[in-house]
């Protein structure tokens, strides 16, 4: 798998992974998006950035995108996560779902 550019990733998400503050990286999703990361279901804008913000202070990540297809109506990002987490750096994928609004509506760590 080769790297990519972020650029190439739908705006939503070159924005996401190129983030810098959690709780701005929020406005990104829909008022009603669902993130489902680590077993836990996060509903809404405000609990979206409390978990973006838990993310950051907790594991403090890097990401280095190593590809994106498309399945559905999904955008399929894998990654590597570098941080201050137990076995870092870490290989994960993600599939996002964006509305017509350019937003994200849903993300699932795979």
């Amino acid at each position: 798998m080769s790297d990519i550019d972020p650029a190439t990733l739908p705006q939503p998400l070159e924005q996401y992974f190129s983030r810098t503050d959690p709780i701005d990286a929020a406005t990104l999703f829909a008022p009603n998006a669902t993130v489902r990361d680590e077993g836990e279901w996060h509903h809404g804008q405000p609990a979206i950035a409390l978990w973006l913000r838990r993310v950051e202070e907790r594991y403090h990540p890097r990401y280095h995108l190593q590809g994106v297809e498309a399945d559905h109506n999904r955008t399929i990002v894998t990654f590597e996560v570098s941080g201050s987490f137990p076995g870092s750096p870490a290989v994960l994928r993600q599939a996002f779902t964006i509305d017509t609004d350019q937003r994200i509506t849903s993300l699932e760590t795979l």
